[in-house]
């Protein structure tokens, strides 16, 4: 991943998590979260709580990033792991 000026996401504890994950099981997730955007998008899962709204709209930059220009990922991936961070964890 190239490096972003802010967007650090080695301090993230899912980076280590990932880290202990066989591919198979990276690849597996990967298509999960496919799978729960997808629903995100259509309107099928539906957030009530404030954390939980937090991390369905912090996702919507990810996405663009995974499916936009080249070099805005690190940045939408450390905000959603900082997003992430603060509803696990507030």
């Amino acid at each position: 991943m190239p490096e972003s000026h802010g967007a650090d996401v080695r301090q993230s504890p899912y980076v280590s998590r990932l880290a202990g994950i066989e591919p198979e099981g990276v690849t597996a997730l990967a298509l999960a979260a496919l799978a729960l955007l997808d629903a995100i998008n259509a309107g099928n899962l539906v957030a009530t709580d404030t954390d939980t709204r937090a991390l369905v709209e912090a996702l919507y930059p990810l996405q663009d990033a995974l499916h936009g220009p080249e070099g805005r990922l690190p940045q939408a991936l450390a905000g959603f792991l900082s997003t992430a961070g603060g509803a696990n964890h507030g």
